[in-house]
Protein backbone atom coordinates (compact mmCIF):
# COMPACT_ATOMS: atom_id res chain seq x y z
CA UNK A 1 0.00 0.00 0.00
CA UNK A 2 2.64 2.55 1.15
CA UNK A 3 0.16 5.40 1.56
CA UNK A 4 0.64 8.69 3.42
CA UNK A 5 -2.51 10.39 4.72
CA UNK A 6 -3.11 13.69 6.56
CA UNK A 7 -6.31 14.76 8.31
CA UNK A 8 -7.06 18.34 9.33
CA UNK A 9 -10.21 19.67 11.01
CA UNK A 10 -11.63 23.08 10.11
CA UNK A 11 -14.16 25.17 12.02
CA UNK A 12 -16.27 28.32 11.50
CA UNK A 13 -17.39 27.24 8.03
CA UNK A 14 -20.23 29.58 7.10
CA UNK A 15 -21.51 28.04 3.87
CA UNK A 16 -24.09 25.24 3.91
CA UNK A 17 -23.33 22.64 1.25
CA UNK A 18 -25.71 20.34 -0.58
CA UNK A 19 -23.92 17.15 0.44
CA UNK A 20 -22.16 16.01 3.62
CA UNK A 21 -18.92 15.08 1.88
CA UNK A 22 -17.11 15.34 -1.43
CA UNK A 23 -14.08 13.61 -2.87
CA UNK A 24 -11.76 14.98 -5.52
CA UNK A 25 -10.22 11.61 -6.30
CA UNK A 26 -7.77 12.83 -8.93
CA UNK A 27 -6.37 15.27 -6.40
CA UNK A 28 -6.47 12.67 -3.57
CA UNK A 29 -8.63 14.91 -1.37
CA UNK A 30 -11.81 14.31 0.63
CA UNK A 31 -13.83 16.91 2.60
CA UNK A 32 -16.38 15.60 5.14
CA UNK A 33 -18.85 17.12 7.57
CA UNK A 34 -18.67 16.46 11.30
CA UNK A 35 -22.27 15.47 12.00
CA UNK A 36 -22.08 16.67 15.62
CA UNK A 37 -20.94 20.20 14.71
CA UNK A 38 -22.47 21.62 11.52
CA UNK A 39 -19.76 24.25 11.05
CA UNK A 40 -16.89 21.78 11.49
CA UNK A 41 -15.48 19.72 8.63
CA UNK A 42 -12.51 17.43 8.12
CA UNK A 43 -10.15 17.56 5.16
CA UNK A 44 -8.28 14.36 4.24
CA UNK A 45 -5.42 14.44 1.75
CA UNK A 46 -3.25 11.52 0.76
CA UNK A 47 -0.50 10.29 -1.54
CA UNK A 48 -0.05 6.73 -2.73
CA UNK A 49 3.24 5.01 -3.43
CA UNK A 50 5.24 6.84 -0.76
CA UNK A 51 8.47 5.17 0.34
CA UNK A 52 9.39 5.51 4.04
CA UNK A 53 12.33 7.80 3.27
CA UNK A 54 9.97 10.13 1.34
CA UNK A 55 7.49 10.60 4.19
CA UNK A 56 8.49 14.03 5.47
CA UNK A 57 9.00 15.53 2.01
CA UNK A 58 5.48 14.40 1.04
CA UNK A 59 4.11 15.71 4.36
CA UNK A 60 5.40 19.18 3.41
CA UNK A 61 3.78 18.87 -0.03
CA UNK A 62 0.41 17.81 1.41
CA UNK A 63 0.50 20.57 4.03
CA UNK A 64 0.92 23.13 1.23
CA UNK A 65 -2.10 21.60 -0.52
CA UNK A 66 -4.13 21.97 2.69
CA UNK A 67 -3.15 25.63 3.01
CA UNK A 68 -4.06 26.33 -0.63
CA UNK A 69 -7.45 24.72 -0.05
CA UNK A 70 -8.06 26.84 3.06
CA UNK A 71 -7.20 30.06 1.22
CA UNK A 72 -9.58 29.19 -1.61
CA UNK A 73 -12.41 28.32 0.78
CA UNK A 74 -11.94 31.61 2.64
CA UNK A 75 -12.58 33.43 -0.63
CA UNK A 76 -15.67 31.29 -1.27
CA UNK A 77 -17.82 32.94 1.44
CA UNK A 78 -16.04 31.17 4.30
CA UNK A 79 -13.97 34.12 5.49
CA UNK A 80 -13.97 32.93 9.11
CA UNK A 81 -12.85 29.38 8.32
CA UNK A 82 -9.97 28.29 10.55
CA UNK A 83 -7.89 25.21 11.31
CA UNK A 84 -8.98 23.37 14.42
CA UNK A 85 -6.28 21.48 16.26
CA UNK A 86 -3.18 19.89 14.81
CA UNK A 87 -2.98 17.71 11.75
CA UNK A 88 -3.04 13.93 12.07
CA UNK A 89 -0.46 12.15 9.92
CA UNK A 90 -0.68 8.44 9.18
CA UNK A 91 1.41 6.11 7.06
CA UNK A 92 0.24 2.71 5.81
CA UNK A 93 2.97 0.19 5.07
CA UNK A 94 2.84 -2.40 2.30
CA UNK A 95 0.88 -4.82 4.51
CA UNK A 96 -1.55 -1.99 5.53
CA UNK A 97 0.03 -1.63 8.99
CA UNK A 98 -0.81 1.87 10.23
CA UNK A 99 1.85 4.17 11.72
CA UNK A 100 1.10 7.47 13.47
CA UNK A 101 3.59 10.05 12.22
CA UNK A 102 4.90 13.08 14.14
CA UNK A 103 7.23 15.66 12.63
CA UNK A 104 8.82 15.93 16.08
CA UNK A 105 9.95 12.30 15.89
CA UNK A 106 11.65 11.63 12.54
CA UNK A 107 12.97 8.38 14.04
CA UNK A 108 9.62 6.81 13.06
CA UNK A 109 11.00 6.39 9.53
CA UNK A 110 13.58 3.96 10.85
CA UNK A 111 10.83 1.95 12.57
CA UNK A 112 8.81 1.80 9.35
CA UNK A 113 11.80 0.69 7.32
CA UNK A 114 12.49 -2.08 9.84
CA UNK A 115 8.85 -3.16 9.61
CA UNK A 116 9.02 -3.31 5.82
CA UNK A 117 12.11 -5.52 6.10
CA UNK A 118 10.39 -7.79 8.61
CA UNK A 119 12.64 -6.74 11.51
CA UNK A 120 11.57 -5.79 15.06
CA UNK A 121 10.47 -2.22 15.58
CA UNK A 122 8.79 -0.01 18.22
CA UNK A 123 5.00 -0.10 17.89
CA UNK A 124 3.56 3.39 17.41
CA UNK A 125 -0.07 3.91 16.71
CA UNK A 126 -2.74 6.45 17.53
CA UNK A 127 -6.42 7.18 17.18
CA UNK A 128 -7.87 9.52 14.62
CA UNK A 129 -10.96 11.61 14.13
CA UNK A 130 -13.56 9.88 11.93
CA UNK A 131 -17.15 10.66 11.20
CA UNK A 132 -19.91 9.64 8.83
CA UNK A 133 -22.13 12.61 8.06
CA UNK A 134 -25.84 12.06 7.66
CA UNK A 135 -27.18 15.54 8.33
CA UNK A 136 -30.22 17.05 6.62
CA UNK A 137 -30.01 20.78 5.92
CA UNK A 138 -32.95 23.10 6.35
CA UNK A 139 -31.39 26.06 4.53
CA UNK A 140 -30.63 26.42 0.84
CA UNK A 141 -27.46 24.38 0.22
CA UNK A 142 -24.56 25.28 -2.04
CA UNK A 143 -22.90 22.81 -4.40
CA UNK A 144 -19.23 22.04 -4.08
CA UNK A 145 -17.05 22.98 -7.07
CA UNK A 146 -16.26 20.11 -9.40
CA UNK A 147 -12.53 20.77 -9.10
CA UNK A 148 -10.53 21.11 -5.90
CA UNK A 149 -10.50 24.75 -4.69
CA UNK A 150 -6.91 25.97 -4.48
CA UNK A 151 -5.23 29.38 -4.35
CA UNK A 152 -1.56 30.13 -4.93
CA UNK A 153 0.34 30.60 -1.67
CA UNK A 154 1.66 33.93 -2.97
CA UNK A 155 -1.73 35.39 -2.01
CA UNK A 156 -1.60 33.88 1.48
CA UNK A 157 -0.78 37.13 3.29
CA UNK A 158 -3.53 39.14 1.59
CA UNK A 159 -6.16 36.46 2.12
CA UNK A 160 -5.15 36.18 5.78
CA UNK A 161 -5.58 39.95 6.15
CA UNK A 162 -9.00 39.72 4.50
CA UNK A 163 -10.10 36.78 6.64
CA UNK A 164 -8.83 38.42 9.83
CA UNK A 165 -10.78 41.58 9.06
CA UNK A 166 -13.97 39.58 8.51
CA UNK A 167 -13.51 37.69 11.76
CA UNK A 168 -12.70 40.79 13.82
CA UNK A 169 -15.11 41.26 16.73
CA UNK A 170 -13.37 43.93 18.79
CA UNK A 171 -14.20 47.62 19.18
CA UNK A 172 -14.22 49.95 16.16
CA UNK A 173 -14.89 47.07 13.78
CA UNK A 174 -15.78 49.23 10.76
CA UNK A 175 -12.60 51.25 11.09
CA UNK A 176 -10.43 48.16 11.54
CA UNK A 177 -11.96 46.45 8.51
CA UNK A 178 -11.63 49.48 6.26
CA UNK A 179 -7.95 49.82 7.15
CA UNK A 180 -7.32 46.16 6.28
CA UNK A 181 -9.32 46.16 3.05
CA UNK A 182 -7.46 49.28 1.94
CA UNK A 183 -4.12 47.57 2.61
CA UNK A 184 -5.21 44.81 0.23
CA UNK A 185 -6.27 47.33 -2.41
CA UNK A 186 -2.93 49.12 -2.19
CA UNK A 187 -0.91 45.95 -2.62
CA UNK A 188 -3.03 44.72 -5.51
CA UNK A 189 -2.74 48.12 -7.17
CA UNK A 190 1.05 47.82 -6.98
CA UNK A 191 0.69 44.54 -8.89
CA UNK A 192 -1.22 46.46 -11.58
CA UNK A 193 -4.64 45.07 -10.70
CA UNK A 194 -7.48 47.22 -12.12
CA UNK A 195 -8.60 49.95 -9.74
CA UNK A 196 -12.23 50.16 -8.63
CA UNK A 197 -14.06 53.30 -9.68
CA UNK A 198 -14.16 54.45 -6.06
CA UNK A 199 -10.42 53.92 -5.46
CA UNK A 200 -9.59 57.60 -4.98
CA UNK A 201 -12.58 58.15 -2.69
CA UNK A 202 -11.61 55.11 -0.61
CA UNK A 203 -8.09 56.50 -0.30
CA UNK A 204 -9.42 59.79 1.05
CA UNK A 205 -11.68 58.05 3.58
CA UNK A 206 -8.76 55.89 4.66
CA UNK A 207 -6.67 59.06 5.17
CA UNK A 208 -9.56 60.54 7.13
CA UNK A 209 -9.64 57.69 9.67
CA UNK A 210 -5.91 57.07 10.21
CA UNK A 211 -4.96 60.60 11.32
CA UNK A 212 -6.04 62.32 14.49
CA UNK A 213 -6.52 65.43 12.34
CA UNK A 214 -6.36 65.36 8.55
CA UNK A 215 -5.08 68.47 6.75
CA UNK A 216 -4.59 67.05 3.25
CA UNK A 217 -6.36 69.51 0.90
CA UNK A 218 -7.89 66.79 -1.31
CA UNK A 219 -9.20 64.85 1.67
CA UNK A 220 -10.60 68.01 3.30
CA UNK A 221 -12.41 68.94 0.05
CA UNK A 222 -13.86 65.41 -0.18
CA UNK A 223 -15.03 65.39 3.45
CA UNK A 224 -16.43 68.90 3.09
CA UNK A 225 -18.53 67.76 0.14
CA UNK A 226 -19.66 64.42 1.55
CA UNK A 227 -19.53 64.70 5.33
CA UNK A 228 -19.21 68.35 6.42
CA UNK A 229 -19.97 67.44 10.01
CA UNK A 230 -16.38 66.24 10.33
CA UNK A 231 -14.83 69.57 9.30
CA UNK A 232 -13.31 71.52 12.17
CA UNK A 233 -12.19 75.16 12.04
CA UNK A 234 -9.70 75.79 14.81
CA UNK A 235 -6.49 77.54 13.84
CA UNK A 236 -7.08 76.40 10.29
CA UNK A 237 -9.50 74.01 8.62
CA UNK A 238 -9.05 70.25 8.97
CA UNK A 239 -11.06 67.02 9.01
CA UNK A 240 -11.36 64.99 12.19
CA UNK A 241 -12.73 61.45 12.54
CA UNK A 242 -14.57 60.74 15.80
CA UNK A 243 -15.04 57.00 16.29
CA UNK A 244 -17.36 57.59 19.25
CA UNK A 245 -20.05 59.17 17.05
CA UNK A 246 -22.56 56.97 15.24
CA UNK A 247 -22.77 59.39 12.32
CA UNK A 248 -19.03 59.02 11.67
CA UNK A 249 -19.26 55.21 11.83
CA UNK A 250 -22.21 55.24 9.46
CA UNK A 251 -20.29 57.41 6.99
CA UNK A 252 -17.19 55.19 6.85
CA UNK A 253 -19.31 52.00 6.78
CA UNK A 254 -20.46 52.80 3.26
CA UNK A 255 -16.86 52.92 2.06
CA UNK A 256 -15.92 49.91 4.17
CA UNK A 257 -18.53 47.89 2.26
CA UNK A 258 -17.22 49.09 -1.10
CA UNK A 259 -13.66 48.18 -0.13
CA UNK A 260 -14.83 44.74 1.06
CA UNK A 261 -16.51 43.81 -2.23
CA UNK A 262 -13.62 45.02 -4.35
CA UNK A 263 -10.96 43.29 -2.21
CA UNK A 264 -12.93 40.04 -2.29
CA UNK A 265 -13.39 40.22 -6.06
Amino acid sequence: MQKLLIEQCFEKIQTIYDQPSISWEEECVRFSLNENEPTTWQLTVWQDGVLPEQIFAIVDYLERKIEQFLLAMQLMDNERMRRRGDITIKYFAQDAQEFQISKRFPEIVDSIQKHERGEQWGFLRGGTFRTEARMLWANSPVAFPSTLPQISLKFQRLINIFSSAQDFSGPYREEHQLRNYWLILEELEKDHAPKPSAYDDLKKVRNFIIHSTCSNPETIAFIQANFPEAIVNKNGEYAQFDRTKDSHIKFISTYRDQAYFWAKE
